[in-house]
């Protein structure tokens, strides 16, 4: 059995804050809190698309979705600590848009070694000419390269995919999807295909939470150009879009737990009961100051994760920012779960009813848990680790 100390994902020695990361975190809360506050995702519940055109594309100006990708292609090529604080601040507002699924497909694609593949893909996607989503969920919550079913056959000097792919973050609305499937040869393979396309059919699916849209794709012999498979290891690229689908997620349970932590707190500093705030007694702000412990320690993970992605001494080493990241998931799900739950209870009667916002973070809760696996599984591949 391997040393346990080597199972510990390390702390870069300059990690830290700068201004730039303050200032990262101040212009993301400032342009939110004025432009996707919650009554715009409430507003967008039965909305079509979901999300709005307009305030996306005001998104992608800001250059949210390159943060960490290269200059040379639109990007701002910044660390992945900015990353966490980002995704922190759009689980504060839960902010209804593509950009999870854009994230992970334009992170596949510029792990592709094909220099035209991230020359002609990335900065089309940086300034919404297009709107790319990776669909790496399979019937019955399955998802990560050993569990693709979908299979791409070559035939005339193109690619043919035949299968399912479930969840797909937006997948009604994206005009580009990442699709892994497995080849003749048993590899998998990371085909770049145009929706719509003839071949593939599109299912909105209905989804526990409104801001975040899903569909199926039911691909019955696609037809993608021979030149549209992402070069490299396939398998191994899919694991790291998936680790950091791991990290963001964790980092946008954080800023919603602080969300639902502030507005708990401040009904019970207003809300009366026996002559009282219902804050002053034990039984509501022991509750909540165990909400605050839980929120640091899920902070301090994500941030963690968002470290181990950005040091370049783990170029090499990709399973260390994975088990960061999944230890992150995996804890930022159970504070998130415990706050939304204490949140209900704290808010009395009133936590039960449509009106009240604690509610919008529950179903968001309940959306990030099913996305990339819960906490049950993230800890069972954690211990496979530390008792191989």
């Amino acid at each position: 059995m391997q040393d346990v100390t080597s199972l510990i994902p390390p702390v870069p020695h300059a990690f830290g804050f700068t201004t730039e990361h303050a200032l990262t975190r101040q212009q993301a809360r400032r342009f939110l809190e004025e432009n996707s506050p919650r009554e715009h995702a409430r507003a967008l519940h039965d909305d079509r698309l979901g999300y709005d055109p307009a305030l996306y594309r005001r998104v992608l100006e800001l250059g949210w979705l390159g943060l960490t990708l290269p200059e040379s292609y639109g990007g701002a090529g910044l660390d992945h600590l900015h990353l966490m604080l980002l995704w922190e601040e759009l689980g504060r507002a839960l902010t209804p848009s593509p950009l999870f699924g854009a994230l992970l497909a334009t992170h596949a694609i510029s792990l592709s070694r094909h220099e035209a593949h991230r020359g002609r893909w990335l900065p089309e996607a940086l300034s919404g000419e297009l709107i790319p989503t990776f669909a790496f969920g399979e019937p019955k919550g399955a998802w990560g390269p050993r569990q693709v079913s979908c299979r791409a056959e070559p035939k005339d000097g193109a690619w043919q995919l035949t299968g399912v792919k479930a969840h797909v973050p937006f997948g009604a609305s994206a005009t580009l999807a990442v699709v892994p499937a497995v080849d003749h040869r048993g590899e998998v393979g990371l085909f770049v295909l145009d929706l719509p396309s003839a071949g593939v059919e599109r299912e909105p699916e209905l989804s526990v939470d409104s801001t975040r849209r899903s569909a199926r794709l039911v691909l019955s012999r696609a037809r993608v150009p021979h030149d549209r498979r992402l070069q490299g290891d396939g398998a191994r690229i899919f694991t790291q879009v998936c680790t950091l689908g791991y990290a963001v997620l964790a980092a946008e349970m954080v800023g919603a737990g602080e969300q639902v932590l502030e507005l708990t707190r401040s009904y019970a500093t207003t809300r009366e009961q026996f002559g009282r705030a219902i804050g002053s007694f034990q039984a509501v702000k022991h509750p909540i100051v165990n909400m605050l412990c839980q929120l640091e320690l899920a902070r301090s993970l994500s941030l963690g994760a968002g470290a181990a992605l950005s040091d370049s001494r783990l170029i090499d080493q990709p399973e260390v920012a994975e088990r960061a990241a999944r230890m992150a998931k995996a804890y930022g799900e159970q504070m998130l779960s415990h706050a939304v739950q204490k949140g209900v209870q704290l808010h009395g009667g009133f936590g039960f009813t449509w009106e009240c916002d604690v509610q919008l973070y529950f179903k968001r809760m309940l959306w990030t848990r099913a996305t990339l696996g819960d906490a049950t599984h993230h800890k069972a591949a954690l211990a496979a680790a530390l008792f191989a």
